[in-house]
């Protein structure tokens, strides 16, 4: 049931930063979008990003959000704003996530607004590996700055097994 809405949210969402892409033939009034250029500019922002967990800087960490973001972190509720973000950075560093490794897949969208699409691996102490998914992140511009405004991820393992059946 859930992976058909999700089928359709991520269509809806696709959908509109393709409109968002397309000038439909009529000439922009401004310089067009270069998402190259936006794309390295998200790279860099990511480095710097998943470099606070070594450090356990959350203010920087909720700083690469705008103050409305939102993150939708996987079995768990929607969380908005800087202070909920900030919460959510200090558990996983209390958890051990020592460095986030992101793979910017791709970006696509327009002036304002452009959606990441990529690759994440948590990593702990030493470099472990903790974890392996893939995110979607709808960066917007506030004065003249990308900054992250929706965030969402899960994970590439397999749900851990059910727990055994009570004996009745």
């Amino acid at each position: 049931m859930l992976l058909p809405a999700c089928t359709i949210c991520l269509l809806a969402l696709s959908s509109l930063f393709s409109s968002c892409n397309s000038d439909g033939g009529k000439s922009t009034s401004g310089p067009a979008l270069n998402l190259d250029s936006v794309k390295a500019t998200i790279d860099a922002s990511n480095k710097a990003y998943g470099a606070c967990f070594a450090t356990g800087d959350s203010v920087k960490f909720a700083g690469f959000y705008t103050a409305d973001a939102c993150i939708n972190p996987p079995n768990m509720p929607r969380m908005c704003g800087t202070q909920a973000i900030t919460a959510f950075f200090s558990g996983g560093y209390k958890m051990g996530i020592r460095n986030i490794k992101l793979t910017v897949e791709e970006v696509i969208g327009g002036d304002g607004s452009v959606a990441e699409i990529g690759k994440y691996e948590l990593m702990g102490d030493k470099d472990a590996s903790m974890d392996k998914g893939k995110y979607i992140v709808v960066w917007k511009q506030v004065e003249g700055k990308w900054k992250m405004h929706r965030d969402e991820w899960n994970s590439d393992n397999p749900c851990p097994p059910p727990p055994p059946a009570e004996k009745k």
